[in-house]
């Protein structure tokens, strides 16, 4: 586990005050996900797969953990990409759900990389 240099590159604007969660690697194993942030608890999961992309899981979670704290989320969402493309399965899910949509734009902001850019211009804002 580690603590606060796994942050360290956010604004300080954004970690004031804030109790820093746990950030706990987990080997790629085929997940169909980067990362996840299980409400109330005090850890993010990153999966360690294509290192630099690991910053934008981090920050995604972390909006989701900032989320939480704040009381804006009590429930999270399931991303499925059953009977449907993927393509289309991503455009709905940051689309349709707000709380989502703002953790893309966080760590689009934060911890830009080509796979959070193809996601919003391509998929999301002009599909």
């Amino acid at each position: 586990m580690c603590y606060s240099s796994e942050f360290s590159w956010l604004p300080n604007s954004i970690l004031k005050g804030v109790e820093l969660p746990a950030i706990v690697y987990e080997e790629l194993n085929n997940q169909n996900y980067g990362g996840y942030y299980t409400h109330g608890s005090k850890e993010i999961v990153v999966v360690t797969g294509e290192e630099e992309l690991i910053p934008s899981a981090i920050a995604h979670e972390f909006c989701h953990y900032l989320q939480y704290n704040s009381g804006c989320i009590m429930h999270g969402s399931d991303f499925s990409a059953e009977d449907t493309t993927y393509e289309k399965a991503i455009h709905n899910y940051f689309s349709y759900d707000s709380i989502e949509f703002s953790a893309l734009l966080f760590e689009y902001k934060h911890a830009k990389n080509y796979i959070n850019e193809w996601w919003l211009r391509k998929l999301v804002l002009d599909l």
